[in-house]
């Protein structure tokens, strides 16, 4: 298969016909590349933590924030005003 491909792209280089040779008119190869890359970039995404998000406004009060996040918070704190 690989050589096939090869083979066609060297075939396009020297004689600019190679989606005749290949027999897979290039409609076929852009519809196919396009559904690949579509599907790649649906995978991407569904990889995101979006999910995990908090709502707007659920932690606007620090004292609401979990324990690891306070402490990070207290950190950050201490780290910029001492």
């Amino acid at each position: 298969m690989f050589q096939q491909s090869v083979t066609t792209v060297l075939a396009a280089v020297e004689g600019g016909h190679a989606a005749a040779e290949a027999g897979i008119p290039p409609v076929v190869w852009g519809v196919s590349v396009f559904i690949a890359l579509i599907g790649s970039m649906i995978v991407a995404l569904s990889f995101a933590n979006r999910g995990l998000s908090p709502e707007v406004g659920q932690h606007q009060d620090p004292a609401d924030l979990p324990a690891d996040e306070q402490a990070l918070l207290a950190e950050y704190d201490a780290k910029r005003h001492g």
